[in-house]
């Protein structure tokens, strides 16, 4: 029976594991998309305060994006990193220094990931004010 809850633990770890690779890949392309699209379809007319919103907006999406790249490059490194960790655990020779390294990378994953998503949401309402500003003002019968 305890076999059984081991491997059904170990499952539900995989599948988390998997379910986070997809969801970092997913949201590093929306956010090149999002930052794309923005730039593709922007209108280049306006007050400045619209226009740096609009550009604001681009930085963020953008800074986000290769934000998400790094953190996808370290994940590969944050999984053989726990897997050599484990191994040496299983030796009885336990590797302090690797287990140090790894904390730091976790942290770092953590803390940028925290900041990417972030600039996301800053970057798409900024997008968004802008873009809702440049409707307001070409529909304003006051201007």
């Amino acid at each position: 029976m305890e076999d059984r809850k081991r491997k059904e633990i170990w499952e539900r770890n995989k599948l988390g594991i998997e379910l986070r690779q997809k969801y970092e890949l997913y949201f590093v392309s929306v956010a090149f998309t999002l930052a794309g699209l923005s730039v593709q379809t922007a209108t280049h007319s306006g007050p400045l305060w619209r226009l740096l919103f609009e550009v604001t907006g681009w930085l963020f999406l953008s800074v986000a994006g290769l934000l998400g790249l790094w953190r996808i490059s370290k994940l590969w490194l944050r999984e053989v990193g726990v897997a050599e960790c484990e191994k040496s655990i299983c030796d009885n020779i336990p590797d302090h220094d690797l287990q140090s390294k790894m904390g730091t990378l976790e942290s770092n994953i953590r803390c940028f990931g925290t900041v990417q998503y972030g600039l996301f949401l800053m970057g798409f309402a900024f997008t968004i004010v802008s873009r809702a500003a440049a409707l307001l003002l070409n529909h304003c019968p006051n201007r």
